[in-house]
């Protein structure tokens, strides 16, 4: 908890990327992800900076929990399964092992399935199978599929693939879905991570939730833009929450533009951990204020402590349908309760230290 709020890690997703899941056509894509997760930490938190060895694996989920219940004031989470995202062979994070995981911690994690294919016929049975063996929370989709080192583009608002598979989520109870825009994955066409698609789609499905995953990375009017519009939309700030330890200037002028539209309650806290460790990312914004010069640019209020608990937690606890009590309550006093109060601190223990502790 920070400010007496519970926290809500929006996006979590241990990566496969050991070297019998790597796919040879995506090297480069493979770096990139690894240069993102130096970025990310940077300098000034070297000791939370993966090595090769250690990012390049099967990242094991009990290191992700740690770091997010043990290491970090983190409370809750949501797993976003992933697709091979073009450089990989099978799944990046597989929805099978990540609701074995989450079904250890059902009080640590909800799960958002996902789909890689584009044919709508088989992208809605995968969703069906998550949702009936699983119980999925939500689904998290990509812009675009990748084949052969080939990237395909589609658009939430398309009518032939996207609107069959949000209809199928509707009837199938789904009521969120996270689309990962703005940070581009090549080779998939760049115009793909665009947010001019996400304009129809939630007036089209009132019932559901949409969220803007890397909301402000990129296209930051077009989205604050989106969402003055859409109250059924949510930007995700994953990558973007790193910004206020790598690049502060740049944190600020998002959120606050974020928030000069819409203001906060519509915006959600995400690490993307493994990709980075929570507890910089919420060490940075514990306490956190605008600067005078930021507040007079965009003519916004400055954040208040309620405004950070809605941020980091009490949006997202709402829009899951969740109560913040009950939230507390079961996480109180269960084992990462009990192992986070007698911690010796240090990031990645689970990889680190052979007991974990």
């Amino acid at each position: 908890m920070i400010d007496d709020g519970v926290v809500v890690d929006s996006v979590v997703h241990p990566y496969n990327l050991a070297p019998a899941n790597q796919d040879p056509l995506g090297r480069e894509q493979l770096e990139s992800v690894y240069a993102a997760h130096l970025l990310a930490t940077g300098e000034q938190h070297r000791d939370f900076q993966l090595s090769r060895e250690e990012f390049f694996s099967d990242f094991p989920y009990e290191a992700v929990a740690d770091a997010l219940f043990v290491e970090s004031p983190v409370d809750l989470a949501v797993i976003h399964a992933l697709p091979n995202l073009g450089f990989a062979k099978g799944h990046v994070t597989e929805p099978e092992q990540a609701a074995a995981f989450r079904e250890r911690h059902p009080d640590r994690f909800r799960l958002y399935a996902t789909v890689d294919t584009p044919v709508t016929d088989a992208a809605i049975a995968q969703l069906e199978r998550q949702v009936r063996e699983f119980g999925v929370d939500g689904l998290k989709l990509y812009p675009a599929f990748f084949y052969g080192g080939r990237g395909e583009g589609w658009r939430i608002d398309g009518p032939d693939f996207a609107t069959p598979l949000l209809e199928a989520a509707r009837d199938l109870g789904v009521r969120h879905v996270a689309v990962h825009k703005a940070l581009w994955l090549p080779p998939a066409p760049r115009g793909a991570f665009d947010v001019d698609d996400l304009e129809a789609a939630p007036a089209r499905f009132p019932e559901l939730t949409f969220q803007i995953v890397h909301a402000g990375a990129a296209f930051l009017d077009k989205t604050a833009a989106l969402l003055a519009r859409h109250r059924n939309l949510y930007a995700t700030l994953e990558s973007v929450f790193a910004y206020a330890v790598v690049r502060p200037d740049a944190f600020a002028k998002i959120l606050a533009t974020l928030i000069g539209a819409a203001g906060v309650d519509q915006l959600l806290y995400a690490s993307g951990a493994n990709l980075s460790h929570p507890a910089p990312l919420l060490a940075a914004f514990d306490g956190y204020e605008f600067p005078e010069r930021v507040l007079a640019e965009h003519g916004i209020a400055q954040l208040t402590a309620a405004d950070r608990r809605k941020i980091l937690g009490g949006n997202a606890l709402r829009m899951l349908g969740l109560d913040e009590d009950e939230v507390r309550e079961r996480t109180a006093a269960d084992e990462f309760a009990a192992r986070r109060a007698a911690a010796v601190p240090g990031p990645w223990r689970r990889l680190r230290v052979p007991s974990g502790r």
